[in-house]
Formats: structure tokens, sequence, C-alpha cells
């Protein structure tokens, strides 16, 4: 998925866009630390699935 930061030419705010999809924020820190947190779950999820793939019970 692509990930950018769009940031409002006067100054107040931004936006995260997840592929097609935005998600507001008052400045760059909050978005930024919003992306940290989404990548934190993204792997923490993603060694789920490894596991689960690999025990046929999990489903």
């Amino acid at each position: 998925m692509k990930i950018t930061i769009e940031t409002n030419e006067q100054g107040s705010g931004c936006k995260v866009w997840l592929g097609e999809t935005a998600v507001s924020f008052p400045n760059l820190e909050d978005a930024k630390t919003y992306i940290g947190q989404l990548e934190e779950r993204i792997e923490a999820a993603s060694h789920t699935f490894v596991q689960d793939a690999g025990n046929p019970e999990a489903r």
C-alpha cells in the first residue's frame, strides 16, 4: 500500500493518504505518529499470519 503525506499549503494541517483513502491531521507530527503506529500494527499482524499459515488448525 502506498502511504504519502500531503501538507496544506496554508500550513494548517495535513493528510495521510493510504492508497486512495485520506486521513486528516492537525499537524505533521501527529501524521508521522499515526504512520508509525500503523506500521507497528501491520508488522505485528504479519507475524500472526505467518504463524497461522504454518498451523492448519488455526483456520
